[in-house]
């Protein structure tokens, strides 16, 4: 569902949040085969990996320096991450994880619904200046004008690619969990994680243009402004600023460094 110029409607998305105490695990399920990756050894290509979606696992309170946030794929993370992903992906098994990166990577996701809703109000008739006269009028309210003009700006900052950091890293935070879930195998997930990562870097030019875009994919999301200090949306943006500057940072790892596949 999707606001117009003329009414303001929700918008149904999903989000990988936190996880809940229900799981989807099968109570006589084996023991899984562990990919063990040790932190201090992580290699700059997996270190590549983490930081495209190091804002929720620090959110999440997991760990940068191990895949997924997690790492070691036991009991007890499968169990946690299979819980997280059917509450908040609807992801129970192989196929439906298939079907969600699917989503994310082939029919457009949100970046797809976001560039709709910019076609659907003509917003590419406007110069900025005249958009914002527009949205002047007392029928909008100040929330209807910042979500115009986030649409606006993300599509003439990034063009068709507004917001496509949103589900790539998305997209790369879930083949890591499918991994932990036992829905991947290591050498499946990292494959995906791989060509995901070459796209990202094939989009845009730096860290910080990707998370920006991330960001703005959020606050479509979540419908909030990142310049209210009181959003999640800033409240993301700070932990990319903590990120950053923190020692040994995630993003260290040069924007276009050659990936490499490391897993054979």
């Amino acid at each position: 569902m999707k606001r117009s110029l003329t009414a303001v409607l929700l918008l149904i998305v999903f989000l990988l949040s936190g996880c809940s105490n229900s799981n989807g695990t099968d109570s006589n399920a084996e023991t899984p085969v562990e990919v063990t990756v040790n932190k201090d050894t992580l290699s700059d290509t997996l270190r590549w990996f983490n930081a495209t979606y190091a804002i929720i696992t620090t959110l999440n309170d997991g760990d940068i320096n191990l895949i997924g946030g997690y790492g070691t794929k036991n009991l007890l993370n499968v169990q946690m991450i299979r819980s997280g992903l059917k509450e908040s992906w609807e992801v129970t098994d192989r196929t439906t994880a298939d079907d969600t990166l699917n989503w994310l990577l082939e029919e457009g996701g949100h970046n797809a619904a976001l560039l709709e809703e910019y076609k659907e109000n003509s917003l590419s008739d406007y110069t900025r200046e005249e958009l914002v006269e527009v949205l002047s009028d007392s029928s909008y309210t100040d929330s209807d004008r910042a979500y115009y003009l986030r649409l606006y700006d993300a599509v003439a900052n990034y063009g068709d690619n507004a917001i496509l950091a949103w589900d790539l890293s998305r997209a790369m935070q879930l083949s890591a969990w499918y991994y932990l879930a036992d829905y991947y195998t290591y050498e499946e997930a990292m494959d995906k994680s791989l060509a995901i990562a070459k796209k990202l870097q094939e989009t845009y030019d730096s860290w910080d243009e990707m998370t920006d875009s991330y960001l703005y994919g959020f606050q479509y999301w979540n419908d909030d402004d990142i310049s209210d200090e009181t959003s999640e949306s800033y409240a993301r943006y700070q932990v990319y600023q903590e990120l950053v500057e923190q020692t040994d940072s995630p993003y260290s790892v040069a924007w276009n460094y050659e990936l490499q596949k490391e897993w054979e």
